[in-house]
């Protein structure tokens, strides 16, 4: 009878060899989700730093935490976006404070910006919406002055560039969405990108795994909330099939923007109609083809003007209005009443109860939501009109195009049957 016999190698903890190495393992070890897209976002936009989180809006959040956010302090932003920003504002336990946006780009209004600046604010937060940055260069200057820190909200904007330099490596931080974004998974996820070494490890703290701060943390003062996760939520990451996408982002990308730029061209002339603005040195990359709708050219609203649209089969939503409701199969679209300052939870002031945390005892200045504070995001609200991304990208090319402009051709030249 043959003895079974036990190899007695050496421990590979005191220096001897693995049982399983990284060669001969066959798939019983594997590599970090997360890692391979965090290098490669990295390596995009040429930020040093990168961590995959759960969505658009956890970026945020993290983004927002590491930069010290919290009660009692102002974040400057706007209310012309989709509801993540200030939100991300209010789970911080701080306070947004609305900027209007340029009539132009729909993005940071930076005049209106440097009024509303107060001891109080903490941090500036633009977004680059529709995927259109926001004027970064012109926000960090007045950061600067003012020692604050500038977070973008560039979950639109994935690819896009100003002046030659790519999306996430120009703010303080900036916060990436995969949810049906430029950059996109099916699964959804987000990440923040820094090239703060201090930032990004801060940011762990909003809420990732007790070991994987214990890993990637280096300052003492982060490490010691390490083995609570943070605030002990979970925004750990979720990447999906977003490394595919990131692998021919560029291609995509490019495709798009032909596109948009053919229906500009056919679109420019047509009355009531303005197509998209890009600044000069701007690469917009089009999460959405947004037009403005004029009302008083023709007399009929933006909403009927959308109804006759949709009824070619040419899918369209106000977004800020009634967001996108063709997500989700249960989804129907909500009338929001405006800008997101207009919305029940800023003009109650109260979100958690009691107030907060609009009239925290830490507040000094509680704030007043008025209609007519922001008369340029109040109307373009109203005139708004929106070609998804998905009408607008590869493999849709010219030809789809020119079906989308013989849509609005179609019902601008029947105007008057609208109007009756």
């Amino acid at each position: 009878m043959m003895r079974r016999v036990i190899k007695k190698d050496k421990l590979a903890l005191l220096g001897g060899p693995k049982t399983i190495d990284e060669k001969a393992g066959r798939g019983l070890k594997c590599a970090w989700a997360g890692k391979g897209l965090e290098q490669a976002l990295c390596e995009y936009t040429g930020a040093k730093y990168a961590r995959c989180v759960s969505s658009g809006t956890a970026a945020l959040i993290s983004s927002l935490f590491a930069a010290g956010v919290g009660p009692g302090d102002e974040v400057l932003t706007v209310a012309f976006t989709w509801v993540a920003t200030p939100g991300a504002v209010l789970r911080c336990n701080a306070v947004p404070i609305f900027v209007d946006v340029d009539p132009k780009t729909l993005t940071m209004d930076v005049a209106d910006l440097r009024r509303k600046i107060t001891p109080q604010t903490k941090a500036i937060l633009p977004v680059d919406f529709y995927g259109h940055p926001a004027p970064i260069p012109e926000i960090m200057e007045v950061a600067e002055k003012h020692g604050l820190l500038v977070i973008e909200d560039a979950c639109q904007a994935s690819t896009a560039e100003i002046n030659g330099a790519k999306v996430g490596n120009i703010a303080h931080m900036t916060a990436f969405s995969w949810s049906g974004k430029p950059i996109y998974s099916s699964v959804g996820g987000g990440a923040y990108l820094t090239n703060d070494r201090r930032l990004f490890e801060s940011a762990l703290l909003a809420g990732q795994h007790p070991t994987v701060i214990q890993g990637l943390a280096t300052d003492p003062d982060v490490l010691r909330y390490a083995s609570m996760g943070g605030t002990g939520d979970n925004m750990r990451a979720v990447g999906g099939d977003a490394m595919a996408q990131l692998l021919d982002a560029e291609v995509r990308t490019a495709a798009r923007i032909c596109n948009c730029e053919f229906l500009t061209g056919k679109l420019k002339d047509i009355p009531g109609i303005t197509p998209p603005y890009v600044r000069p040195g701007y690469r917009h990359v089009y999460h959405y083809y947004t037009c403005l709708w004029d009302p008083a050219v023709h007399g009929v609203s933006r909403d009927r003007f959308c109804e006759a649209l949709n009824a070619e089969g040419l899918a369209v939503v106000a977004y800020v209005q009634d967001a996108n409701h063709y997500f989700a199969p249960e989804s129907k679209p909500i009338q929001a009443g405006g800008p997101c300052h207009l919305r029940t939870v800023f003009q109650e002031r109260n979100l958690y109860g009691k107030g907060c945390p609009f009239l925290c005892p830490h507040v000094k200045n509680p704030p007043v939501y008025r209609k007519g504070d922001l008369p340029v995001s109040e109307e373009t609200t109203l005139r708004e009109f929106c070609i998804m991304q998905r009408d607008i990208s590869p493999p849709c090319d010219e030809r789809d195009m020119q079906l989308i402009v013989d849509a609005i051709k179609k019902v601008v030249d029947n105007i008057d049957l609208l109007r009756a």
